[in-house]
């Protein structure tokens, strides 16, 4: 979908049309399920946080404006935060375990690229390790990433190539 059938989806969905909704919906679930699972290593809190998300985004939807920001980059923006308040409430940090965070995935191959993939991510900082995920796991365009993020668009993609470098080294080391 590109920002112009975002764009009017929102005012549709702000007008109270579900089917407009349901399109953002459909759209938006997957990069933002994705997101948040590889963000939490936990299904179920993954299921929370999404769903969170999405009811504060339906709940405000009317209040969005259309300024420069997407309704992705917002909706990604609330998913943040909620994954933060979430952390910040708990204080504490739970080891990812793929066979009990992930118990219905039988594939024994899906499972070894999720586990490289994560000791590849923790080869990186936190913020580099963010700025992949919004980037490839999520699929945003820079332009949001740089709205999420609160910083320049030219930034944004710096560092992105540079975390995208120390990925490479650290993996050729």
């Amino acid at each position: 979908m590109n920002q112009n059938e975002e764009e009017m989806l929102v005012k549709r969905a702000q007008n109270g049309d579900r089917e407009a909704l349901g399109q953002l919906w459909d759209a938006l679930t997957p990069k933002l399920f994705g997101y948040l699972i590889n963000v939490t290593h936990d299904r179920m809190l993954a299921e929370d946080i999404f769903q969170t998300t999405w009811f504060k985004a339906i709940n405000n939807l009317a209040h969005f404006q259309l300024r420069g920001v997407g309704f992705s980059a917002w909706l990604f923006a609330i998913a943040k935060n909620e994954y933060r308040q979430y952390w910040r409430k708990q204080k504490r940090e739970i080891a990812f375990d793929p066979v009990e965070h992930d118990p219905q995935d039988p594939d024994q191959k899906d499972i070894e690229s999720k586990i490289f993939i994560e000791q590849v991510l923790g080869l990186l900082s936190e913020e580099d390790r963010e700025l992949i995920r919004l980037r490839y796991i999520a699929d945003l365009p820079v332009r949001d990433i740089a709205l999420i993020l609160k910083l320049n668009f030219v930034t944004v993609r710096v560092r992105i190539h540079r975390a995208i470098a120390r990925l490479r080294a650290a993996i050729a080391a």
